[in-house]
């Protein structure tokens, strides 16, 4: 066994929707290259991965089940006061991950927001499944969980990048994955000539293309999470950091092409880990050591 194969790391992992897949082919390439993941803090979708890799312990495993998880059908669209409930997640979950996060051979911690107090919590006791859809409850696409008596959402609201909460689950150097969707420089907002009088506002508005209203609304989230975070990493920085070369155009739903994300991920993790990260015998992850761009 190499001197790699001793090495130990705490995993950081950004929320970012479809775009978490890279996270798994960035597991693969870890295993292969012998190191071992002794706790994990991960938020939105990249909770579901961790939750599965975490009573599994198998990043090959993991990328099967993915690759042959339907995402459409984890999507419950009869719930009510949102466009969808949690129940395709949790027989994912059922299914693949433990019932607790006592059970999990590798330690994990949830972020969640309580949104009615304007809460964060991070969970990392007791029953696994709920903070895990919580942690994934997008605002306006997925419904808030009644969990604890706290309606909780997508921990991303506040912290979309737990770099903090890693720390407190292992003293081992830190890797985060980040594999947020980035800022778009252009939008393309065409200008468009005013209506005049209510009716014709009112019917420009109704009209208006909701493509466009979307990309605003994301533009502006993914903003505010961008300044968050650099206080985060200034604060609490991790030891590397791995930003997978994702096509812009694979974005937060873009669960068709998973296959896609998880080898972008691999290669990415691959060529920086073939860069000499352990080239040296004993030798550990250097604070802040670049790992991708």
């Amino acid at each position: 066994m190499s001197a790699a194969a001793e090495q130990r790391i705490g995993l950081a992992l950004s929320g970012g929707g479809a775009r978490c897949l890279a996270q798994v082919g960035v597991l693969v390439a870890l295993e292969e290259a012998g190191i071992t993941v002794d706790a994990i803090a991960a938020n939105s979708s990249a909770a579901i991965i961790s939750a599965i890799y975490a009573t599994i312990g198998n990043a090959a495993e993991l990328k099967r089940i993915l690759l042959d998880t339907d995402f459409a059908k984890l999507l419950d669209l009869g719930a009510s006061n949102g466009l969808s409930g949690h129940d395709g997640i949790r027989e994912l979950l059922q299914q693949h991950a433990a019932g607790t996060f006592e059970q999990l051979a590798i330690p994990l911690a949830v972020p969640a927001v309580d949104i009615e107090k304007a809460e964060l919590l991070v969970f990392s006791h007791g029953p696994l499944h709920e903070p895990v859809c919580a942690s994934n409850a997008f605002p306006g696409l997925f419904t808030p969980v009644n969990h604890l008596g706290r309606h909780l959402m997508d921990g991303g609201i506040i912290n979309n990048f737990p770099v903090d909460v890693i720390r407190t689950l292992t003293t081992s150097p830190v890797l985060a994955v980040d594999v947020r969707t980035p800022i778009k420089p252009d939008l393309d907002l065409a200008e468009s000539e005013e209506p005049t009088g209510l009716l014709g506002r009112v019917g420009a508005l109704l009209g208006r293309n909701s493509s466009e209203t979307v990309d605003i609304l994301m533009q502006a989230y993914n903003i505010t999470q961008d300044r968050l975070i650099q206080v985060a990493m200034a604060m609490h920085p991790p030891d590397a950091l791995l930003k997978p070369e994702l096509p812009a155009e694979i974005g937060a739903q873009s669960f068709d092409r998973a296959e896609e994300a998880m080898e972008v991920g691999y290669r990415s993790a691959s060529a920086a880990l073939a860069r000499g990260l352990f080239a040296q015998p004993g030798q550990q992850l250097q604070r802040n050591t670049p790992l991708g761009s």
